[in-house]
């Protein structure tokens, strides 16, 4: 059975772009004649009929949607500060455009959920958060002249994206550590490489093998402790570390999340912070300020507008370049300090 019409099949064949098709279904008075008799034209060719929900749209109702997609929202702090970012650019810049939130919590889901969007052209645009596309999902998307830009931590992609590089952030936040004098420094982290089939632990752990690596100091196994992104397992992770017999006396957190786990072992361990251990944390959340968190500062809000912004100009037909977020940076607050000739062991 053929599939039926799109938005974008109307405007591929009426030789216009899909917002120009989304104007002429609500009757805007901002298409020439003759455009909108050519999208007329293809819409009778075609035999397209709009969806269910736009037929019940006031005539004058914008029908002009965005789509954000990413994994559980419930799992990912940062995914709100993204998206906070995302929303205030549309505000400032008074797109006529409204977000339509997708979260996946597979990848045979996040495959459906791609196909389901370019079905139904459902979207003007996509935005893809700390998730990956196949060649065959790339690909799926151009056929379908559908926009789309990812935030996350990619390098060297052939697609658009929009975040910083773990390696570097890994890198900064070890030397920050090592820079106060710490030479027994833990890793606390995601599996190397999760459900989604994201390395963005290992990469943040590489990055701090090679400071440790620059200044001759070894990483013993009992060390490195990995579990999926939780913050009671990040808890249980760190009480492990505090409870060794020869504890670290500094823990690079490869997120907030995690690390407010992490200070909340060291006081349950009786461990005073930063005199006792040192703990780092990676994202810059806002409640990380209230807590007092030194941590990697990654841009979230920045890459969300900056994504936003990119996604709007390639709608536009302009000649639209990949944003580069400003360097990572260390944000120095309470919770990292030398070590203390003497601290509390346990």
């Amino acid at each position: 059975m053929p599939s039926q019409p799109t938005i974008r099949d109307v405007a591929k064949k009426a030789g216009v772009g899909i917002g120009t098709v989304s104007r002429v279904l609500n009757n805007s008075p901002k298409v020439t004649p003759a455009t909108r008799q050519a999208v007329l034209e293809a819409i009778s060719a075609l035999g397209f009929r709009p969806n269910s929900v736009a037929r019940a749209l006031p005539r004058k109702s914008r029908i002009h949607n965005l789509g954000v997609i990413t994994q559980p929202f419930t799992s990912f702090y940062p995914f709100a500060q993204r998206l906070r970012g995302v929303q205030f650019a549309l505000r400032e810049l008074d797109a006529e455009y409204e977000v339509v939130l997708y979260n996946v919590s597979s990848l045979p889901h996040y495959e459906e959920r791609l196909r389901t969007i370019v079905r139904t052209g459902a979207v003007d645009g996509l935005i893809i958060i700390d998730l990956d596309l196949f060649d065959e999902q790339k690909q799926m998307l151009r056929d379908a002249n559908l926009p789309f830009v990812g935030i996350n931590h990619f390098q060297d992609r052939d697609w658009p994206c929009v975040g910083t590089n773990n390696y570097e952030g890994g890198y900064l936040a070890t030397r920050h550590l090592i820079d106060l004098g710490h030479r027994d420094i833990a890793y606390l982290g995601d599996l190397f490489v999760d459900l989604y089939e994201f390395n963005t632990s290992y990469e943040r752990y590489s990055g701090f093998q090679r400071a440790m690596r620059e200044h001759n100091l070894s990483v013993p196994e009992e060390y490195v402790r990995l579990g999926f992104h939780d913050y009671q397992i990040a808890k249980e992770q760190a009480a492990d570390l505090f409870a060794l017999p020869k504890p670290p006396t500094a823990v690079f957190v490869m997120s907030d999340n995690q690390a407010f786990g992490c200070l909340a072992a060291a006081r349950e361990a009786g461990l005073r912070v930063p005199q006792d251990v040192s703990i780092i944390g990676y994202d810059d959340l806002e409640i990380s300020l209230h807590v007092n968190l030194t941590t990697v500062h990654q841009h979230l809000e920045l890459s969300g507008r900056m994504a936003l912004e990119y996604l709007l100009q390639v709608l536009k037909g302009e000649d639209a370049v990949v944003p580069s977020l400003p360097p990572l940076e260390i944000t120095r607050r309470g919770t990292t300090g030398p070590v203390s000739p003497g601290r509390k062991k346990r």
